[in-house]
Formats: C-alpha cells, sequence, structure tokens
C-alpha cells in the first residue's frame, strides 16, 4: 500500500462543493491511521475545511488553491503563491470573453467568478448553484475544453504577458493561477519539502486527463483514475482490506 495518498477533492472526495458523507469520512480517517492522507484541489481552504468534520481534524495535509496555499496537517501555512492585482485584471478580461463566447442563463450573476488570493475561479453557472444543475453542466468536460480550444489565443496571451495558467477545475469550473504552479508542481514541493520517496505515493483524481487539473500530476508520482467519489472510496476500501459494503 502507498505510504502518501493525495486526493483531489471535488468529484473525487466528494460531490462538488458539499460536505463529506459521513460514512465516506469514517473510511478517510481510517486512511489517515494507517498513511499520510493530502487533499489537493482547486476549492479555498476555508471551503475544504468546512466541508470535513471534527473527526478530520489533525489528520491531513491541505494543498488548497491547486496547492498555491499549503497547509501542514495542523493547518499551519507551509507556503502561498499569491497573484497580483495585474493579473487579477487580466483574468476579469478573459472571463468576459468567454461569457460572450459561451452564454449561459446563471441563477447568480455576483457568484461566477472567485478571488481566492492564489487562485481566480470561474464558473460558467455560479459558484454556488444547484449540486444537480452544476452536476449536469459539463460532466464529461466538453464544454470547457471547447472553450479552451476556441480561445487559445486568449489562453496564450495569459500565459506569455501575465505569467497565467488555466486548467478545468470542478463541476463547472475555470482554475486560473501562476503558470506553472499547478498541482503537478505543488506536489513535487510537498514530497521534496517531506523527504518522501515519489514511488511511495499516489494522487487520485477525476480530472487526469489533457487539460484536466489533475493532469499535471502525471509523471511526478503515480496516479489512480476515478470516474467520481464513489470509485475513490471503492480504492480506498480495496487498500485497506475492507469490505465495499461497509459504507455503502
Amino acid at each position: 500500500m502507498p505510504k502518501h495518498f493525495f486526493f483531489d477533492m471535488d468529484n473525487t472526495l466528494t460531490r462538488s462543493k458539499s460536505p463529506i458523507a459521513p460514512e465516506h469520512e469514517h473510511i478517510l480517517v481510517e486512511l489517515s491511521g494507517r498513511a499520510d492522507v493530502i487533499i489537493v484541489s482547486g476549492s479555498s481552504e476555508e471551503n475544504i475545511w468546512s466541508r470535513l468534520t471534527e473527526a478530520s481534524t489533525g489528520r491531513y495535509y491541505s494543498l488548497t488553491q491547486n496547492g498555491n496555499r499549503a497547509y501542514d496537517k495542523d493547518r499551519t501555512l507551509i507556503w502561498e503563491h499569491l497573484l497580483n492585482q495585474r493579473q487579477k485584471d487580466a483574468v476579469r478580461r478573459f472571463v468576459t470573453l468567454a461569457r460572450v463566447h459561451t452564454p449561459t442563463i446563471v441563477p447568480d450573476e455576483n457568484d461566477l467568478l472567485e478571488d481566492r488570493g492564489c487562485q481566480m475561479a470561474f464558473s460558467f453557472i455560479s459558484q454556488h448553484a444547484d449540486i444537480n444543475l452544476k452536476e449536469k453542466f459539463d460532466p464529461d468536460f466538453a464544454k470547457r475544453r471547447k472553450v479552451l480550444a476556441d480561445l487559445h489565443e486568449e489562453v496564450e496571451k495569459l500565459a506569455n504577458e501575465y505569467d497565467l495558467e488555466i486548467t478545468i477545475g470542478g463541476t463547472t469550473n475555470l482554475d486560473i493561477y501562476i503558470k506553472g504552479m499547478n498541482k503537478g508542481y505543488n506536489v513535487r514541493q510537498l514530497v521534496e519539502r517531506m523527504s518522501w520517496k515519489f514511488d511511495e505515493c499516489v494522487y487520485v483524481g477525476d480530472a487526469i486527463f489533457p487539460g484536466g487539473n489533475d493532469e499535471t500530476v502525471i509523471g511526478i508520482i503515480p496516479t489512480h483514475p476515478v470516474k467520481d467519489y464513489h470509485e475513490t472510496y471503492d480504492f480506498i476500501a480495496d487498500m485497506l482490506g475492507m469490505p465495499r459494503s461497509s459504507y455503502t
């Protein structure tokens, strides 16, 4: 069994922006007693921690905002890579173009772009839309892939002029952060900082594909792709030798 488990959050440990299910938290806590558990998410630290209960306190490392703000198990800040105002303004201009290019009816116009400090997160239908609506929006990531392909010149401009990178995140988001400081970069930073062995780690995520925000971990540590959070807990149960019927 790997000694260090890295997990994406949305659709890997939980439904999008939803609390972890009690039966799932139980098995994750069980895993943390036998190996290191690291949550790697585009979400903010407040969002991640609010979706867990006291049972998880002090058990997990947190690489939030795609790892650009990192915390130890006791939630002590390890590092952060902040965006500057010029970069944030460039993101807002890109979002305006993306919305014109892909017009979508949204429940809340003021809930589309979230400034998380180290990352800007743009949701096509709003960050806190109904979970069922969010899961139906782009389940195969095709809509967001097309936007990035169609606006490739603008994406390249963000990279070349503003040192920014864009990846697909969550169920409806595009994550935008400092170029090169993606999940793969930050996973490597933590492994090296902790003097762990790369081949004793595994990364579990639902977006380990070209353009997905888990893709950059490929080649850094071993990966295990999952379709959704159900498959994640099947994988953990198998690692722990637990019957799947014990948490379903």
